[in-house]
């Protein structure tokens, strides 16, 4: 009897927590499911109980048992609601405009299907630093989990980060390379923002999401404008003196989180993703072609560049070393078959027999490349030429990409006078398009000498 009460007192106070849980967000639409006792004990079984015999037990001769671990979450999404802390931020009232989602399945299913390579990844540096597990959301938010995504004022990646926050965090952009769009160090970037914006403003995490879109200065007068005027300065109190699409930020993924802490309720269905690595690190020294480097995968190009996005080239940068991400199920073939490659292969090296009558500008002019390139590539001191001579053709140089990999498209050079719109219509793309793949805002003029890709009608 004592051990029951003792039982039914426990439930009985984690109801009444819950219930005051939800007495601060009345509408929230998350609902506290607690376990009770399937049956209670007969009326025999009470008087044929007894009471538990006392035992003396010498405590320096017990071993100490370990501490009992949680069963381990076999869906992600479940691991997942049990880090969501955002929560306990949630006004009384929520604000009456919550929903942007009209088609809550596909928008759903297209937030699995875009997050489901890189989600672990992103949770277990999340949970390492113990923040709130709706963070693995945001990106979903900043830019729809697409690697590629790009706005326009220039921000980047699924972490959507701007060249000048992204260079502050350690994140090298160059011709070769840009880390906004690196799953893992634009992830390890954007934590370090968070965690910052976090201490900057009270320890209060709405506050530092709220930052985290429309800068911390500008949280922060809002903060003290509220306060002057007897507000408490939360996220709630400040909203309507933030910028309008930082009003909206959170409420958005307030949103996403609750449909999933709660799918049944809003009727979607959320499809499971295993609570397992998908991708792992490798590490290599050598530059090396994307392009080989999918085949040694065997995977296609497209798919492996989408969790390598932060490289610009089909070569890796000049100064090495360089990291991959590939799917666990494929690193040994990738590593074995690395290790058998010839050094000269590494590259996608195309090679040239030198017939009679050939010389080098011939050469260079057929290939799309320059005389200099030529030497450079064969260590040649002069510009005497041998028939019968094998060159080594540097790739890189132009549209010598589109013959290597036909799908991926070309490159073309932008030279004096150069627009987006006139490259558009050019080659019967968008402006947006363009500025998609290439990385870079629509309203920045173009240089002389940049180099652009443009991929064929079909591909995007």
């Amino acid at each position: 009897m004592r051990s029951m009460r003792t039982v039914k007192t426990s439930i009985l106070l984690l109801a009444g927590l819950g219930l005051a849980a939800c007495a601060q967000a009345p509408q929230r639409k998350v609902e506290l499911y607690l376990p009770l006792p399937q049956k209670e004990l007969s009326a025999q079984a009470k008087q044929e109980s007894k009471p538990p015999r006392r035992v003396t037990i010498d405590a320096e001769k017990v071993t100490p048992q370990p501490e009992p671990q949680p069963p381990l979450a076999l869906d992600l999404w479940e691991r997942m609601r049990a880090g969501f802390r955002l929560s306990s931020y949630l006004p009384e009232e929520l604000p009456s405009r919550m929903s942007w989602y009209h088609q809550r399945q596909y928008h759903m299913n297209r937030v699995v299907e875009q997050s489901a390579p890189y989600l672990y990844l992103i949770l277990e540096e999340i949970e390492k630093r113990d923040m709130p597990t709706e963070i693995a959301l945001l990106p979903v938010v900043e830019s729809g989990y697409r690697p590629f995504a790009l706005s326009r004022s220039g921000a980047a990646g699924i972490w959507q980060f701007i060249p000048s926050t992204g260079r502050h965090y350690g994140l090298e952009q160059n011709e070769w390379y840009d880390g906004r769009r690196d799953i893992l160090a634009s992830t390890r970037a954007a934590l370090d923002y968070l965690e910052d914006l976090y201490e900057r403003l009270d320890n209060d995490w709405l506050l530092a999401l709220a930052a985290y879109n429309s800068g911390g200065s500008t949280v922060e007068r809002a903060v003290r404008l509220a306060r002057r005027n007897g507000k408490s300065g939360d996220f709630w109190s400040i909203r309507h003196l933030l910028p309008e699409e930082t009003r909206h930020y959170i409420p958005k993924l307030i949103v996403i989180s609750a449909m999933v802490m709660d799918p049944d309720y809003y009727g979607i269905t959320l499809k499971k993703i295993p609570n397992e690595p998908y991708l792992t690190r490798l590490r290599i020294d050598k530059r090396l072609n994307l392009a080989v480097a999918a085949r040694l995968a065997g995977m296609d190009l497209e798919t492996f560049w989408e969790l390598n996005p932060g490289f610009n080239q089909l070569l890796t940068p000049p100064d090495g070393p360089h990291d991959l991400l590939l799917p666990i199920h494929k690193a040994a073939r990738f590593k074995w078959k690395l290790a058998q490659l010839p050094p000269e292969e590494r590259i996608g090296w195309k090679y040239h027999t030198v017939a009679a009558g050939e010389n080098l500008s011939t050469i260079a002019r057929r290939y799309g490349t320059s005389v200099a390139a030529l030497m450079r590539a064969n260590d040649l001191d002069d510009t005497l030429l041998r028939s019968g001579e094998r060159l080594k053709i540097p790739f890189q140089e132009t549209e010598e990409l589109a013959s290597l990999v036909p799908h991926t498209g070309i490159t073309h050079v932008v030279t004096t006078g150069d627009t987006l719109w006139g490259l558009a219509r050019r080659y019967r793309v968008t402006i947006s398009q363009l500025a998609k793949w290439n990385a870079i805002p629509t309203a920045k003029p173009l240089i002389p000498g940049q180099k652009l890709v443009i991929r064929p009608l079909g591909n995007t």
